[in-house]
């Protein structure tokens, strides 16, 4: 996706999105095959969708009613130009329907999801202007996830307070067991994640970090203990916010809870998913019936699992674990609430039966 990413950045309606938010757009945009003749969005989807045609050809068509009021048919192919550009581009536009003229590889983008990240990445530059050293960490600022859930007043407030910290190749910078104190976020250089399953006492690499990717969260939601160890690969430097700035700047805007009753209403109304954030042995001891086991210290590594579109309850024994679920996934730009009180506090039908 790196490189179909590059190549979009040279559109207009994508230039002003950092590649790497563009990379996490397509990589949450399922790639789909079609056979000669298929249709690959009508008139219901062509005014929320934009197209990319990877390999193949397609047909468009688009119908309307002319000033004379005759219908008006205009027809075009579609085909990936070569090196160059190696996708054919459609924007969202009313009334059009693209059928395969051969076998296709294509994607759809969504064109609200789109235009979010543009009209952020345009405002985040226009409040920064004035202000020099927030000015020149624009483009850092730019990648971080987190950020575009939050007011921008909240965005430039927890840049003047993070300090710098230079880092050694080879220095542990937060331990596994250790109490949570602050949030980091990788200016340069590059780290490594490494875990000690509790079950299992296993050891490994769950991740690699490089500029732009913050970690330490999860401990200061939970107001617990950190799960991994992260250790510098290169040399580099990170900028570190302190808890109490994290707990007042951020916390309060990105995490959401939800009620057990209204959690109940979304759920059985089809607007939301259970999302299960404990260890496998807690879910097969008793679970919320429908729910979905992802646990919290694999959900980095297994969040491509889940629909991007889709909106997820989380739930773990207590509320605590959730938070810091619900967060990683709005991190990714997944809808994701946070069940108060979690499973202990459910008063609604508990499945105890063998998972």
């Amino acid at each position: 996706m790196h490189d179909l990413a590059r190549h979009l950045r040279t559109l207009r309606l994508f230039s002003h999105i950092p590649l790497k938010q563009l990379e996490h757009l397509l990589q949450t945009s399922a790639v789909h095959t079609a056979k000669a003749g298929a249709t690959l969005f009508d008139e219901a989807d062509s005014a929320r969708l934009h197209l990319v045609l990877i390999e193949g050809e397609a047909e468009a068509e688009r119908r309307w009613t002319g000033p004379d009021r005759q219908e008006q048919t205009a027809r075009w192919t579609l085909a990936p130009a070569g090196a160059d550009a190696p996708f054919a581009f459609l924007g969202s536009a009313s009334r059009v329907r693209v059928r395969a003229g051969t076998d296709v590889r294509y994607l759809t983008l969504d064109g609200d999801a789109t235009d979010e990240l543009a009209g952020w990445n345009e405002r985040l530059i226009e409040a920064f202007t004035d202000d020099a050293e927030l000015h020149r960490r624009t483009d850092l600022i730019k990648q971080i996830g987190l950020f575009r859930h939050l007011p921008l007043e909240n965005v430039a407030e927890a840049f003047k307070r993070m300090r710098q910290r230079e880092v050694q190749a080879g220095e542990i910078v937060i331990r596994q067991g250790e109490k949570g104190d602050a949030y980091y976020i990788v200016d340069a250089g590059e780290a490594e994640v490494i875990r000690t399953d509790a079950m299992s006492g296993e050891t490994g690499c769950v991740a690699r970090l490089g500029s732009g990717d913050g970690f330490g969260e999860e401990a200061l939601l939970q107001d617990g203990y950190r799960n991994a160890t992260v250790t510098m690969l290169t040399p580099g430097q990170l900028l570190v916010l302190e808890k109490h700035d994290f707990d007042a700047l951020i916390k309060p805007s990105f995490v959401e809870e939800i009620a057990p009753e209204q959690a109940l209403a979304m759920i059985d109304s089809g607007q939301a998913r259970l999302l299960d954030c404990r260890y496998d042995l807690e879910y097969e001891e008793s679970r919320i019936p429908g729910a979905t086991l992802l646990p919290l210290d694999t959900l980095r590594a297994q969040v491509h699992r889940l629909e991007p579109e889709a909106t997820y309850i989380v739930y773990c024994r207590s509320g605590r674990r959730s938070m810091a679920g619900a967060f990683l996934l709005r991190e990714r730009n997944i809808r994701a609430l946070s069940l108060a009180g979690g499973i202990t506090g459910w008063p609604y039908e508990i499945d105890s039966s063998p998972a």
